[in-house]
């Protein structure tokens, strides 16, 4: 009876664990470049023993945590000069608001109050130096498909252009990402790889999340099915034991 409600236990944190990730892909669904995460993966079991115990309570092992998607979401053209798409696997370099440097799909930029580009979550773009990108009051601004980032100045002549900065880019092989605590994208070592502008950037155009809303929720049903029947089989292993508590029980 033991194993039982300990291994019905182990299932029904795993649900948990499970559903609490699935429901942070749908709350991020319509956030744009966001990768979804996904399930640590179930190795095999652990045994916890103590003195004078038996070794009854299986755990299972779970590796690969903080492991995402690094499919391709679904690109849009908007035809807004400061939407940005990537072309292929690579990822802008970013400064989030907070914490270290780290890597980013997200496209949909603008210039902040300070006159830097910035994204849609707040993260500063980085230049080629790893710099943040300051841009001047303009008429337009052109992205090219390298990530040079160019103006018309409002206080220059009639087409005169003015180049202030190259984005950041770099493709990194997905085995060496992982999503840290904060949620942002870094090499293993929480750090993030020099840019190589091997990146393809397309202005005009936004790629969207890699969630797909209708198998998250549909996962999340089977999920909840599978809590309830752990659920079901600790208080089936309940009414057992004391069914027989109760056999052996003295006669009055």
């Amino acid at each position: 009876m033991d194993k039982l409600i300990f291994t019905a236990l182990n299932s029904v944190s795993t649900a948990q664990e499970d559903s609490i990730i699935r429901s942070n892909n749908l709350a991020n669904a319509s956030v744009p470049g966001f990768r979804r995460d996904i399930e640590p993966k179930s190795i095999g079991t652990s045994f916890l023993s103590t003195m004078e115990q038996y070794q009854t309570r299986n755990f299972a092992i779970r590796e690969g945590r903080n492991r995402f998607s690094a499919d391709q979401g679904s690109v849009a053209y908007t035809a807004e000069q400061t939407d940005v798409a990537i072309e292929g696997k690579g990822y802008f370099i970013v400064q989030p608001p907070e914490g270290e440097m780290a890597l980013s799909r997200r496209g949909d930029f603008r210039v902040n109050a300070d006159g830097f580009l910035m994204d849609g979550g707040g993260s500063l773009l980085m230049n080629d130096a790893l710099q943040p990108i300051e841009v001047a009051p303009h008429r337009k601004m052109t992205i090219n498909q390298s990530g040079m980032v160019i103006i018309e100045p409002f206080d220059g002549e009639p087409f005169e252009t003015q180049e202030v900065g190259t984005i950041a880019t770099a493709e990194v092989e997905h085995s060496q990402l992982t999503k840290h605590g904060d949620g942002k994208i870094r090499l293993l070592d929480g750090t993030v790889p020099p840019p190589d502008g091997l990146s393809k950037l397309n202005q005009g155009y936004l790629e969207g999340s890699n969630v797909n809303t209708v198998e998250e929720l549909v996962e999340s049903l089977n999920r909840q099915r599978g809590y309830e029947l752990n659920i079901k089989m600790i208080t089936m292993a309940k009414d057992l034991d004391e069914a027989s508590t109760s056999l052996m029980r003295l006669p009055n």
